[in-house]
């Protein structure tokens, strides 16, 4: 049965579809920019059918038959799980950060080496053997909701994309993925901010095996640069727009300022692993994908720690280690 379209006018040929998120009680937004009998498309959620009923239903709505474009902020399944549904030959040029290219076989398609690895990763970490088989193979279940797409245009970031009628600059923002993009325009003062600045939420920024190596040092970077472009509204990919950024990644960069100062009181002077920190920060978790974020997390602030200075990082082929310097 067909839900409720969510469909609104953000801006002047803009439009907010809100689409659900299948294991999950939460939405993501994408943008439809309309130009004459052409819709671009901005991020496309994922390969479900409740999902890519609401697209087609707001296409249809739109008098818009054919999407012209597909440009997608980076490869989670609710940004880019639809995307070889509406892009490839005869369909949509899908636009993406090379950064992000390389990792979607791996994640999606063929995953018996990243599991491998991830599961690696997670011992070394200091998870135990039996939850360290479980989250390596927590990708699996994702795969069912993507349906991959050969990119048209890799992305480096700075150039500018024509969406619907407006004009709209590509600004590189890592941390929360490799490749993560948000577009802002100039005349408009638009953000589409994807995940990167969310209204109510911190992005997980997790060091991971597909992750940049420094991925909070790069997150803040891209705040403060975002910050300082003063868009009038920012269009996050999951709550609602809103105006005040610099307010806002004030407080996300409190936020993460207040968790280096927690890690690093926990280490203490004592060598521990990143999953001895993260439960102790966060506390034993139930939930698979709560236990594989909060780890993420975790050691994406002790590398930063790390690479400050403050934290001593030792590695060997069968553990990494982190105590205060």
């Amino acid at each position: 049965m067909a839900v409720e379209l969510a469909l609104s006018e953000v801006a002047q040929g803009v439009f907010e579809l809100r689409l659900p998120i299948p294991f999950e009680d939460g939405l993501v937004n994408v943008f439809l920019f309309t130009d004459g009998s052409d819709v671009d498309l901005l991020d496309c959620g994922m390969n479900a059918e409740e999902s890519l009923d609401a697209i087609h239903r707001a296409l249809q709505q739109l008098g818009t038959p054919r999407i012209r474009r597909l440009v997608v902020t980076h490869i989670h399944p609710d940004h880019y799980g639809a995307a070889g549904v509406f892009a490839g030959p005869g369909l949509a040029d899908l636009y993406i950060h090379r950064l992000e290219v390389p990792l979607v076989h791996p994640r999606y398609v063929e995953l018996e080496h990243l599991v491998s690895e991830v599961q690696h990763h997670v011992l070394v970490n200091g998870v135990p053997a039996g939850d360290a088989e479980v989250l390596s193979n927590s990708q699996r279940a994702l795969s069912q909701v993507v349906k991959t797409a050969e990119p048209s245009v890799q992305l480096d970031g700075a150039e500018l994309i024509e969406m619907g009628r407006h004009s709209l600059r590509v600004e590189w923002t890592p941390g929360h993925s490799p490749g993560h993009i948000c577009l802002y325009e100039t005349a408009g003062g638009l953000l589409f901010a994807g995940d990167h600045i969310l209204p109510e939420l911190s992005p997980n920024i997790g060091l991971h095996p597909q992750s940049t190596p420094d991925p909070l040092h790069d997150y803040l970077a891209g705040l403060k640069r975002m910050a300082e472009r003063r868009p009038a509204l920012v269009l996050p990919a999951h709550g609602r727009p809103f105006a005040d950024v610099a307010g806002r990644v004030e407080a996300l960069t409190s936020h993460h300022q207040r968790r280096l100062d927690q890690i690093l009181e926990i280490v203490g002077r004592d060598e521990k692993s990143g999953w001895e920190v993260a439960v102790e920060l966060w506390g034993p978790r139930e939930n698979l994908y709560e236990k594989r974020l909060a780890l993420q997390e975790g050691l994406a602030h002790l590398q930063a720690l790390a690479v400050e200075g403050l934290v001593l990082k030792t590695v060997t082929p069968e553990s990494v280690r982190w105590r205060r310097a």
